[in-house]
């Protein structure tokens, strides 16, 4: 804990060395530290005392990477073929991109750099990266130019990420810069559709975006508690339970 409290981010090998001991005593005390919600786990090592948003792009695509990828598979059997949809900055939604398969003809909005990158080379997925201010902790373009983009489009589906989700107050993001164009998305949106996996719930962070009254479905892993699941519901909004994609993790 005081390796990890004053350096952040280390690997498994890196504690290992310092500590003198095997990697797989380190995963094992790790894992220990994590259900007692010192530390977050990440794939192959960890991290503490730190706001999510701080953390570099390529450690936080890691954190519960399983339940990600199969919340992205859930979101990718939601889209018909011939819709339009907006996918959000952020890693949970980064793996929904990575999800669709060359099988549907559909457009893809984005303001991901990530998202973009992912579905260049799909022949029947066009794909449009909006304008606007580069942002580097996200991997985004932020800003009045993607905002104003937005305006001119209507989508089928606006598939959002969020840093926490509060059940009394609504979703919120660690950084301000990306609310307007998340706003902006899920009122262009026919259906928004919450892409979190379980240890976004039951948490608040600084700016609130959207209210869950605006939220038609929200899809996570098994790892939710049952309370917030029947919470979601009775707010007539669709929960959908994806099962985490196995054997990624180290």
């Amino acid at each position: 804990m005081d390796i990890l409290a004053r350096r952040g981010y280390q690997s498994v090998s890196e504690l290992a060395a310092d500590l003198q001991v095997s990697d797989m005593t380190i995963r094992r005390y790790l894992d220990q530290l994590e259900k007692r919600e010192l530390i977050k786990r990440t794939h192959g090592g960890a991290f503490a005392g730190q706001e999510m948003i701080e953390v570099d792009y390529r450690i936080r695509e890691t954190v519960h990477r399983e339940a990600k990828e199969g919340i992205g598979e859930k979101a990718f059997s939601l889209i018909q073929p011939g819709e339009s949809v907006f996918i959000d900055a952020g890693t949970t939604t980064a793996l929904l991109a990575y999800a669709i398969r060359d099988t549907k003809r559909i457009t893809v909005v984005t303001h991901s750099l990530v998202v973009a990158r992912a579905l260049e080379n799909r022949a029947n997925v066009q794909c449009i990266l909006l304008g606007g201010t580069v942002h580097g902790a996200t991997h985004s373009v932020l800003g009045p130019l993607a905002e104003e983009a937005i305006s001119q489009f209507r989508f089928n589906r606006a598939f959002l990420g969020a840093s926490a989700i509060d059940m009394s107050e609504g979703l919120s993001q660690s950084t301000f810069e990306e609310i307007p164009v998340k706003r902006k998305a899920a009122s262009q949106a026919q259906q928004v559709v919450v892409l979190a996996d379980s240890s976004k719930f039951d948490r608040h962070v600084t700016f609130l975006f959207l209210k869950l009254e605006e939220v038609d479905t929200i899809i996570t892993d098994p790892g939710l508690k049952e309370t917030l699941a029947d919470g979601i519901r009775e707010r007539g909004i669709e929960l959908a339970i994806a099962t985490p994609v196995e054997g990624r993790r180290s």
